[in-house]
Formats: structure tokens, C-alpha cells, sequence
């Protein structure tokens, strides 16, 4: 069996604990059901429920993206070459990219901060993105590698928070 045809599972022993732990984003990735959904609502409501001011939150908020770059970008070529069963090598457990795509889609709301229907806009408008590649997402992903897993989510995070923008700033949410 070539390294690459390894089960996920077995990847990630190789990977090391440390790999699994920030991969997962402490976790969340290994949701037996929709564990990108799981990163990025764990993400969203770290981001929402935990800021006191909004120093704190865009703190928190730029911490979550650097956390999730980092982690996808310094840890995913342990997984091999292809990165794992997922679709284009992105295994379904590694959610540090939804963690980095969701923070960037959140500061969508900085405007409107602390209020809950900008934060789930900007949640729901994320993963509708993220799951459809549609447009630039579609193309990100298909970048070699970590930065192909990474920039899919990013450019998600990025719409994200464009729509949430363009909705808050229209009136169509008040």
C-alpha cells in the first residue's frame, strides 16, 4: 500500500498529537457528523458569546484566523501528499481552515457588533459558500496542497463577509 492510501486515521498518528489537536481545532474536527459545520459554528460562537468589548472580539477574532492559517498551513503536509480522503486532500477532520475562513467572514459584523443576525449571516453565508465552491472559492481550492485546503475557506470567509457588509448596509437587517 502506497503512504498516501492510508486510512485518515493512521495519517493522523503519524502527524503527532500536536498536528491532530491544532488540525482539529482542539477537536471540533473529529465531530462524527459535519465536522467543518462543527469548526465553524465552534468558531463563530467562541467568536460571538466569549469578546466582553470589541477590542477583545477583533482580538480574538484576528487570533482565530492566524491560529487557523497557521495550523493549516504548518501541519497539513504531514498528512501526505494528497492530505487525506477528502475531497481535493482536504480530510473532513482538519477544520483549522474553517476556523481561519469563519473568523475572516465574522469581521463582516464589526459594525454591527455584538447582534446575533449579523453573526448567523455571516455563519450561514460562510458555509453556503465554503460547501458550494461557487466562483473564487471553487478555484482557490484547486491551489496545490496546504494553501489549495486553506485558501478555499478563506476566500468563503472573505465573500462571508462581503455579504454580511452589503446586507447590514442596505437596511436589509437592522
Amino acid at each position: 500500500m502506497h503512504p498516501t492510501e492510508a486510512p485518515a486515521a493512521e495519517r493522523s498518528r503519524r502527524a503527532g498529537p500536536l498536528a491532530v489537536l491544532c488540525l482539529s481545532a482542539f477537536g471540533l474536527g473529529l465531530s462524527p457528523i459535519m465536522p467543518g459545520t462543527v469548526g465553524s459554528l465552534g468558531t463563530a460562537a467562541l467568536l460571538f458569546f466569549a469578546p466582553t468589548g470589541l477590542v477583545a472580539y477583533v482580538g480574538l477574532t484576528i487570533a482565530c484566523l492566524v491560529f487557523g492559517t497557521w495550523a493549516t498551513l504548518a501541519f497539513a503536509g504531514h498528512l501526505g501528499p494528497e492530505g487525506g480522503e477528502g475531497k481535493h486532500g482536504d480530510p473532513g477532520w482538519v477544520v483549522s481552515d474553517e476556523v481561519a475562513g469563519q473568523a475572516l467572514a465574522s469581521l463582516g459584523t464589526l459594525p454591527w457588533f455584538g447582534d446575533w443576525r449579523h453573526a448567523l449571516i455571516a455563519f450561514v453565508a460562510f458555509r453556503v459558500f465554503d460547501m458550494t465552491k461557487v466562483s473564487i472559492v471553487g478555484k482557490a481550492e484547486r491551489l496545490p496542497g496546504a494553501v489549495g485546503v486553506l485558501m478555499d475557506d478563506v476566500a468563503a470567509g472573505a465573500l462571508a463577509a462581503a455579504v454580511t457588509l452589503l446586507l447590514g448596509f442596505s437596511g436589509w437587517l437592522p
